[in-house]
């Protein structure tokens, strides 16, 4: 008999080990187990971050993660399932245990009031399109140094936090497109995830913001460093000066970190300041999970930051 449910401390450990080889960043095993559990486990994570299986007795058929989101689409608040690092172990694979485990999920949260299910696929999107899901426009932007202004601003620190969360919720303009609540939760929660990824590094607190602020307005980012670049995962400001304020000091972070590139998803503030291209990996995809809910049609832009992805 099939059961859907929370993993427990062990379980964990056994997925936390299947999916190492896919998503370990670099990390020895033993690091990785480390850090997805202390980040299963933190105070961040409380109820909206969740580990869940496909069961056959004590038998794991397929696991994955799931996130409770809130985001909005046509002007309409939406509770978002969101799906991540879905992983069904080598021997068990194409016997549809992942798509009846994502079946169970949907028909649970679609249940307890989710309206849509977002996720990030990184093997297209024929196998997700069969579950119900739409293809959204997916693009990011790269920028070397030199096309980035010359000037100043201070590293964030966590007193910042706050104004972060301040400065990417009101940036979240409401045009109508899919986007998700900058509701604080999301960047705690990512910023917990760069805490931990970072000690199992052996580093110690990582260089994860930039904030501006001065008589002629503030601005933010939040920022994760890439192998050869670095990731702008959120951005906002109030003024144009405080925008380049903030790309100047993201061209300082290059030169020090010794990388010579930056990498955002073009959306909100972001999007139309260096060309976009589409995305070869992290499709976003959406699927409806309710009769009457609105989400965006198959192909449509969204308003997804790399903060966004889970």
């Amino acid at each position: 008999m099939e059961e859907l449910r929370e993993l427990s401390g062990a379980e964990r450990d056994a997925y936390f080990r299947g999916v190492h080889p896919i998503w370990g960043g670099g990390l020895s095993e033993d690091r990785f187990i480390a850090f997805q559990r202390r980040l299963a486990e933190a105070c961040e994570a409380g109820e909206r971050h969740r580990l869940i299986g496909l069961f056959e007795g004590s038998r794991l058929l397929a696991a994955m993660k799931a996130y409770d989101l809130r985001g909005t689409c046509a002007g309409k608040p939406l509770n978002i399932l969101g799906v991540g690092a879905v992983f069904t172990p080598p021997v068990l694979r194409r016997r549809g245990h992942a798509r009846r485990m994502l079946e169970l999920a949907i028909a649970d949260h679609a249940s307890r009031g989710a309206d849509a299910a977002i996720l990030f696929s990184d093997i297209g999107t024929a196998y997700y399109q069969r579950l119900g899901f739409r293809p959204l426009r997916s693009e990011e932007c790269t920028a070397d140094s030199s096309d980035l202004p010359r000037s100043g601003a201070q590293d964030a620190v966590p007193a910042d936090e706050a104004g972060l969360t301040r400065l990417f919720a009101r940036s979240r303009a409401n045009n109508g497109d899919l986007t998700l609540a900058r509701d604080g939760w999301v960047l705690r929660f990512q910023l917990r995830r760069l805490r931990e990824l970072a000690r199992a590094r052996g580093v110690a607190e990582p260089e994860w913001g930039i904030a501006v602020r001065d008589q002629g307005g503030e601005g933010a980012a939040m920022v994760r460093m890439a192998r050869d670049a670095i990731d702008v995962l959120d951005a906002a400001w109030t003024s144009e000066g405080a925008r380049d304020a903030l790309l100047a000091r993201l061209r300082e972070v290059l030169v020090r970190s010794g990388r010579h590139r930056i990498r955002l998803w073009p959306s909100h503030q972001l999007r139309g300041l260096f060309p976009a291209h589409p995305r070869a990996s992290a499709l976003a995809m959406v699927a409806p999970l309710r009769p009457g809910v609105v989400v965006s049609a198959s192909g449509a832009r969204a308003d997804l930051a790399l903060l966004d992805h889970i």
